[in-house]
């Protein structure tokens, strides 16, 4: 049976599209610009066609590919470990929170609310994290400085408020305990929760580079981002300090070094959104709504 289309669906679908469409503009403007030479920039300024083509900023940016594929493992191992992590945990004090019969789901909530509105300062973080914990130069200072995050534990304890009670004492009375419903109930009904929080998480841990900034001091430790982030500094760094002529300066990838960088930061994360993307705005809606 063919479907018919109302007015009401073209006039939809047309500003979608056209929607869709300014969305994407700026991601190939991005990466015209990084296959631009220096001067067709100069001459003929930004174009979302690039008049010439070259591939000297992803020289520049890859002349040493060991440290590249390094600091991509690095980002690649901490996102893992700290998605999972994260994860786990988040869910586990947003279901004690939305646990109407458990005693201390209020003082969880009021420390997780204190947590969100105050923050420990950064000098006092820095001496606990490197001092106390002696965590400086170790992959798990990347991932537990940012293993929990107070919203996203107030969005997931809104989706998992929303199982029923019924169910859950259902489950109590077939013999099951807490461990068991928790991992076969709970989880199961959760997967719009699990996946919205899980792509925030991701997102968090993938883009960060202050954490390691403030505590990687070993370049086999540097995450992608800290890379990337240094290699704009020392191009800043050249053409500040004249190590280059004003001829050699115009020609140097200065803007396009700077796209070609966020084109390899976020080529990984352009794959992987797709996969939560059926997620995402269910449970965003879903955690949106119920308390």
């Amino acid at each position: 049976m063919k479907k018919k289309w109302s007015g009401k669906s073209v006039v939809l679908y047309a500003v979608l599209i056209f929607l869709c469409i300014l969305w994407i503009i700026p991601v190939l403007f991005i990466f015209s610009l990084s296959v631009t030479p220096e001067t067709s920039l100069a001459e003929v300024g930004y174009r979302l066609i690039p008049k010439e083509f070259t591939l000297d900023a992803y020289t520049y940016i890859i002349k040493n590919p060991g440290q590249i594929l390094n600091s991509y493992k690095i980002s690649i191992i901490v996102t893992i470990i700290g998605t999972v992590a994260g994860l786990f945990v988040t869910t586990g004090i947003a279901y004690a929170m939305s646990r109407k019969d458990f005693a201390c789901s209020r003082h969880i909530t009021r420390f997780m609310t204190f947590a969100l509105l105050f923050h420990g300062g950064l000098i006092p973080t820095y001496i606990v994290v490197t001092q106390w914990l002696h965590l400086g130069n170790t992959l798990w200072v990347l991932i537990l400085t940012m293993l929990v995050s107070p919203w996203n534990v107030f969005l997931m304890r809104s989706f998992l408020a929303g199982i029923p009670t019924e169910l859950l004492e259902a489950s109590f009375i077939d013999g099951a305990g807490e461990t068991q419903t928790y991992f076969q109930i709970v989880l199961p009904l959760a997967k719009p929760g699990l996946a919205t929080v899980g792509l925030l998480i991701l997102f968090g841990y993938w883009n960060d580079w202050y954490q390691g900034m403030l505590y990687i001091d070993d370049m086999k430790l540097v995450p992608l981002q800290l890379l990337l982030y240094k290699i704009i500094s020392n191009i800043q760094f050249i053409l500040q300090n004249s190590f280059y002529t004003a001829s050699q300066s115009g020609s140097f990838p200065t803007i396009a070094a700077r796209m070609a960088t966020c084109v390899i930061a976020i080529a990984p994360m352009l794959f992987a959104f797709p996969f939560f993307q059926k997620y995402l705005s269910k449970g965003l809606t879903l955690g949106s709504v119920k308390g």
